[in-house]
């Protein structure tokens, strides 16, 4: 038990190192830009607090108080495992498992609104499963401060309400859910478009494909003969309902995941479940899973925070996951580098990329994928002496002209 207390202290250490260098160096997202630039919610102000506090250390300043939120997260996965396993072999398994996830990777490193939900949405479960019903109900209407996704978790908790007979939750709900489609809405229209496979390799990415297919065994398993608490109740809801709603279009993973990735300790407790009840000699092909789940959950987050060296082996790198993140900062080096510090793009989310990096938007310069005119200034776009793309810089008058 004290080498495993060691290994998983040491695990976190290292987590949280990683997690720093990579917010370091992590160039800012299309998202990220728009919310900075455009936005007015919570995270847009968090942003500028990050930003007002180290105002030279980019790219980790916007992204401070998400790494805090991190760890706060952290400490209430931690008390919520414990709530729900009974010893600390199941509890370690579970947290770390919660550390390793490629999408709780991503909210820890990204500015967005993730770790504000999966953060009250922790406080929320601790506080109803302690019997401090009025307190976690009074938490409710902040689900309604945060972003759209709370849509998603007042509907399943209406549901679960009328699941368990309690009129006065149900009413609770009821009223907050009609609230949130008030301000929020909830948008089925356009043509009808099937994205379910979209949608499940979503989720694969965020807890990787073996761990998501045992997750999804686990809640189908305490469907049939288990304890439906609130926990999986909300859980099989909101991921079915992203399920079904992705048939017809598509939908923002994001404001479901959160709510989702919580019930992992209800996954590790059906599995040393069923690994316990078995005599020693028939457990290897369980141990065997376990490495099997567990080490295509380390590469794929080795790969996620280590990714920038693809760039170098693939045959396209703009296919790369993070080349939205990375050209758009390239590029502004390379213009700077050739003294274009303002020009102007047709793509509202790299114009506020760029002008994050100090390249502003002008109406006398047009930037492109091509050489639009006979007087215009290629910029290459590179990295380690490789050059993955080329862009143009094209004088307005030309333009005209021509």
């Amino acid at each position: 038990m004290l080498r495993l207390r060691v290994a998983a202290t040491l695990l976190l250490t290292l987590h949280l190192i990683v997690l720093l260098w990579v917010a370091w160096g992590l160039p800012i997202s299309p998202t990220e830009a728009k919310i900075f630039f455009a936005g007015h919610d919570l995270v847009h102000i968090m942003m500028h607090l990050g930003k007002n506090l180290a105002p030279s250390a980019d790219f980790i300043n916007i992204r401070i108080p998400f790494l805090l939120l991190h760890l706060i997260n952290l400490f209430l996965f931690y008390q919520l495992s414990r709530r729900l396993l009974k010893d600390e072999v199941s509890v370690i398994v579970s947290v770390l498992i919660f550390l390793f996830l490629p999408g709780i990777v991503s909210s820890a490193v990204l500015a967005s609104s993730t770790g504000l939900i999966l953060a009250l949405y922790q406080l929320f479960l601790l506080q109803w499963l302690n019997n401090r019903k009025n307190a976690a109900m009074a938490l409710l209407p902040l689900f309604l401060v945060v972003d759209r996704s709370s849509v998603v978790i007042l509907f399943a908790l209406f549901l679960y309400s009328i699941y368990r007979k309690e009129r006065g939750f149900a009413l609770w709900t009821l009223t907050l859910f009609s609230l949130s489609l008030l301000i929020y809405g909830f948008d089925v229209q356009g043509k009808p478009k099937n994205y379910f496979a979209d949608t499940v390799g979503l989720y694969a990415a965020i807890f990787s494909p073996f761990l998501f297919l045992y997750f999804f065994y686990s809640l189908y398993r305490i469907l049939i003969k288990g304890e439906k608490d609130i926990i999986w109740f909300v859980s099989f809801i909101v991921l079915v309902l992203s399920l079904l709603f992705s048939i017809r279009q598509k939908i923002a993973v994001q404001d479901f995941a959160p709510y989702v990735v919580v019930a992992v300790p209800l996954m590790v407790k059906i599995f040393f479940q069923t690994y316990r009840v078995r005599l020693p000699i028939f457990r290897r092909r369980y141990q065997y899973l376990a490495a099997l789940v567990l080490g295509v959950l380390a590469i794929n987050t080795v790969l996620l925070l280590f990714h920038k060296p693809l760039f170098l082996l693939m045959q396209e790198p703009k296919k790369h996951f993070a080349a939205n993140f990375y050209f758009p900062y390239w590029c502004a080096k390379a213009l700077k580098r050739d003294g274009f510090y303002k020009v102007r793009v047709s793509d509202k989310e790299l114009m506020y990329q760029l002008e994050f990096y100090g390249v502003k938007s002008d109406e006398d310069m047009v930037l492109s994928h091509r050489c639009l005119s006979d007087e215009c200034k290629k910029v290459s776009i590179r990295y380690r002496n490789r050059e993955l793309e080329s862009c143009y810089v094209s004088k307005i008058n030309s333009l005209v002209n021509k």
